[in-house]
């Protein structure tokens, strides 16, 4: 019985050990998803500011039919 208790103990601390290995993971894995929305959500504005200028400068450009006079 007294090997059963030693064996059962031996498991309990296998057990807390992981419960700790995985909440540290966890705890990386919620500061890297933050970065990484971080990150996203700074990217998006960057593509937003990028498609705004290309629109600026679309809007400075003659229109096609110009263009089609100008070259005949």
């Amino acid at each position: 019985m007294l090997e059963e208790l030693d064996a059962l103990a031996s498991k309990l601390n296998e057990l807390a050990a992981q419960v700790q290995s995985l909440r540290a993971e966890n705890r990386d894995l919620r500061t890297r998803l933050t970065a990484a929305t971080a990150e996203l959500d700074a990217l998006r504005s960057r593509m937003a500011a990028a498609a705004e200028r290309l629109d600026a400068l679309l809007a400075r450009l003659p229109p096609e039919d110009a263009l089609a006079i100008r070259d005949s």
